[in-house]
């Protein structure tokens, strides 16, 4: 079904870069509302599981500073600090002193955060699969290709 028929729109869309575009962005919204109805049920945010992701799998011993999870979340320290703070108070993190940098903290996934992004995960990835399923592993190869193609245009323009 064309973008247009989905969105009922009167007539076909002539721009096909635009209609490219409209095509990713619904189907982001789509994808994270999804990942929402997904996590609710474990009481997490896209968010906040995405911070639990990072620091049990991207990060050295389960932390990193708040600066290294902005950059990564691509979020500003700001929302990082509330998002932390929010995290903290459920149990999920810890911030600790920074061994380098005593001016410093350090964010820890702590044995909460990691029983619950463990139970989240099995859900999230099983529906991920079921989602992505409908690409062959070459096609989800190709469409990550593509889109980091599109991420990269600006910059070299």
């Amino acid at each position: 079904m064309a973008l247009a028929d989905e969105l009922e729109f009167a007539r076909p869309i002539q721009n096909k870069s635009h209609e490219a575009v409209m095509s990713v962005v619904l189907t982001g919204a789509m994808l994270a509302k999804e990942g929402d109805r997904v996590l609710r049920p474990f009481g997490l945010t896209d968010s906040q599981f995405n911070v639990l992701m990072l620091l049990r799998y991207q990060c050295e011993e389960g932390q990193a500073n708040q600066t290294r999870l902005g950059a990564m979340l691509l979020v500003n320290r700001a929302n990082v600090t509330g998002l932390i703070d929010r995290m903290e108070h459920s149990g999920w993190v810890e911030r600790v002193p920074d061994p380098r940098d005593r001016r410093a903290k350090t964010v820890r996934l702590t044995p909460e955060g990691e029983a619950i992004l463990r139970k989240a995960l099995k859900t999230y990835m099983s529906r991920v699969a079921q989602v992505m399923g409908k690409l062959s592993p070459a096609q989800q190869q190709a469409l990550c290709g593509l889109l980091e193609k599109v991420r990269k245009g600006p910059r070299d323009s």
